[in-house]
């Protein structure tokens, strides 16, 4: 098990982690600070627990995913103490708040969605995945077209530009927020993309343009500052600026491994169809029944006419 406790401090904010004997967490890349002597330091793709080929596999797709579709890196830290306790401090690359969820099976918070860049340490326990966001969600929204979905059971640890704040919403209540100020909401909450006012003028003449609009029940958390432009067209809050080598090893890793599979998946399935075509009898396509489906599969590669055997 681990402790969160977040230190703030100006305008920018920190992450303390208690760790207990075998317990781990997994942190964005970079985010280290300063650790103890007994934190075991690593880097994992969230292959999860099995240490399988499944799960294997599961992490290096899961973390290509992650890479290039929510701008976040190829792999992850995996700080850990197997033995006594320990402690390490993380934080984000770039000035802000952090905010500590709690997430619990069967409870109000089963499952929240996180934008693009505000993802920064959870417990080893969690479950991280993609999700896929419709057009013009992703479009206008200010969260791309691809989020982080966390679930399972565990603290996780987001950031924000700016300080951050919660609104829970009560079933069917509305709240508005100006796209580019999302950080993260529960599954449970309900959200439309639109325009600010009722008029396309108002909407432009006003500034804000485009508007989200969530409907309860569940929280919403919000960053006070969005990123400036030049920030947004790489990464949704330039989170991990400072590491951008590293990133970008992750992403050509990430790279690597899909055509991988993919040239593997397409050599397999053409391997088949050739010799499908080239030589009908080297491959079965079902039970005939018995020497007569047999001869009659030859007589059907070979052109000759099928007769019966019966």
């Amino acid at each position: 098990m681990a402790d969160f406790e977040v230190i703030t401090g100006g305008s920018a904010s920190s992450l303390k982690i208690r760790l207990r004997s075998g317990a781990a967490v997994k942190a964005e890349s970079d985010a280290l600070v300063s650790k103890t002597q007994s934190v075991e330091l690593s880097a994992s793709m969230d292959s999860g627990n099995g240490g399988g080929l499944g799960d294997l596999l599961g992490g290096v797709l899961g973390g290509a995913a992650r890479s290039m579709l929510t701008g976040e890196s190829f792999f992850l830290q995996t700080l850990r103490c197997p033995n006594a306790t320990g402690e390490c401090l993380v934080a984000p690359s770039e000035q802000g708040d952090i905010v500590v969820l709690e997430l619990q099976p069967q409870q109000a918070l089963q499952s929240v969605l996180v934008t693009s860049g505000a993802f920064l340490c959870a417990e080893q326990a969690l479950n991280i995945e993609t999700r896929v966001q419709g057009i013009s969600k992703g479009l206008f929204s200010g969260g791309g077209f691809f989020l982080m979905r966390c679930s399972g059971r565990g603290k996780l640890a987001l950031s924000c530009l700016g300080s951050c704040v919660k609104y829970d919403l009560a079933p069917g209540e509305v709240r508005q927020v100006d796209n580019g100020h999302l950080v993260a909401w529960s599954e449970s909450v309900s959200y439309s993309v639109g325009m600010a006012t009722n008029s396309v003028f108002g909407s432009l003449a006003s500034g804000e343009g485009i508007m989200c609009t969530f409907t309860g029940p569940g929280p919403v958390w919000i960053q006070s500052h969005k990123p400036q432009p030049a920030e947004s067209s790489g990464n949704n809050r330039g989170h991990r600026g400072s590491s951008a080598s590293g990133d970008l090893v992750g992403k050509l890793m990430g790279c690597c491994f899909l055509c991988v599979f993919l040239a593997a998946f397409i050599g397999i399935f053409g391997l088949v169809a050739y010799k499908a075509i080239t030589d009908p009898d080297s491959v079965e396509w079902g039970d005939s029944g018995g020497g007569g489906g047999g001869k009659g599969r030859r007589a059907i590669g070979s052109g000759r006419r099928m007769t019966d055997e019966f």
